[in-house]
């Protein structure tokens, strides 16, 4: 009775898996080939590890033929993160501020021996490789270890307005977006969503000491103009965070394993994103095993490259400088239907080499977890 009833589970499990396969209950579930063949629900569980990292494009975002760039050093900090990826060995990796796209994200794929989906973000004004600034064609990036797969699901505007594909871009202003794709990893299909929300303060101590000094160096009306444009930056956030969860809703079928992951611009304490993480709906894989550490990825005591990157003398641009020299945890690697018990580490990765070179200017997240 016992062999028979494991044999019905069994053929009804497999049953339910052709049918995922080849019949699909909406246009998200169907697998290509290629991940049908690597589909494999009865696999053993193994360990994955997952990281996000900010790689940093080191552009001044000013300019209209050429977009200028601060002293980086960009192919030093590039053989550099891929050394460190080599040694962490992740099977999922997130990137942001790639720039150039393709370019940068398929020239790490290769390096790494990983399939990579990419979604342009910046562009200007361009046409394929041909546009203005003539070397800006950045946005984030999904890396997948061989031999599992990865395949863009869909893409969601965040905020900003114009026309960016990653073959024709018309825009004046910032745009932000989510890119979510699908990897069957260990035989096991995952979602997974890559975001860089915008930049700019937030709420908390550091803000608050922030305006504190901005008051004892300007007039009262210079620092209200200031705090005024820092909540427009925390606005725009609050939009952008409403319409990746109203698009994550949209997109993930119920109870699907999904990963949210990237460069936040905001911490979990500042309250922004209590929609993603109240009730559990979204799991901050740090903070679950850390409850006690800080985690900082924005670290401008250690981190040198945030050095070069100097105060501007407006009143704003000087309220950001001064909240951007306090350290804080703005890559997050979030996970919803994954329970925490499967959580069996999550650190801080990235951080200065022993000569001093830091890949970027932010640190990366690594989380690993049975999968």
């Amino acid at each position: 009775m016992r062999r028979y009833c494991r044999r019905a589970v069994c053929a009804l499990s497999l049953l339910m898996g052709m049918a995922l396969l080849t019949g699909c209950a909406g246009p998200r579930l169907c697998f290509t080939p290629e991940e049908a063949a690597a589909y494999a629900p009865f696999a053993s569980p193994r360990e994955i590890r997952i990281l996000t990292v900010n790689v940093w494009s080191g552009l001044t975002y000013e300019g209209t033929l050429k977009v200028g760039r601060y002293a980086d050093r960009p192919e030093k900090r590039y053989e550099a993160l891929a050394a460190q990826i080599r040694e962490l060995a992740p099977d999922i990796i997130a990137i942001q501020e790639a720039n150039p796209l393709p370019d940068y994200a398929e020239r790490l794929a290769a390096d790494l021996d990983y399939r990579v989906v990419y979604g342009v973000a910046l562009g200007g004004v361009r046409l394929g490789p041909v546009g203005l600034p003539w070397n800006l064609r950045e946005g984030n990036a999904l890396l997948v270890r061989k031999p599992w797969t990865v395949v863009e699901v869909a893409k969601a505007r965040l905020d900003g307005w114009g026309i960016v594909t990653n073959w024709f871009c018309f825009h004046f202003v910032e745009t932000t977006q989510a890119l979510m794709c699908r990897a069957v990893v260990n035989g096991k299909p995952a979602y997974i969503c890559n975001v860089h929300l915008h930049s700019g303060p937030f709420h908390g101590p550091a803000f608050d000491d922030a305006l504190a000094r901005l008051a004892r160096e300007l007039t009262e009306n210079a620092v209200a103009d200031a705090r005024q444009r820092a909540e427009e930056d925390m606005a725009r956030r609050h939009a952008e965070l409403a319409n990746l969860n109203r698009f994550l809703g949209e997109t993930l079928p119920p109870r699907t394993p999904a990963v949210l992951l990237g460069d936040f611009n905001t911490t979990s304490e500042s309250g922004e994103l209590d929609a993603l993480l109240a009730g559990g709906k979204w799991l901050d894989s740090f903070r679950s095993v850390n409850p006690d550490a800080e985690g900082q990825t924005w670290d401008p005591v250690h981190n040198p490259n945030i050095g070069v990157q100097g105060p501007t003398p407006d009143p704003y641009g000087l309220l950001c400088a001064y909240h951007e020299r306090h350290p804080s945890r703005v890559d997050l690697v979030l996970l919803a239907n994954i329970p925490r018990e499967r959580i069996s580490r999550s650190r801080v990765v990235l951080t200065p080499r022993s000569d001093g070179l830091c890949a970027s200017d932010h640190y990366g997240v690594l989380t690993t977890l049975m999968w």
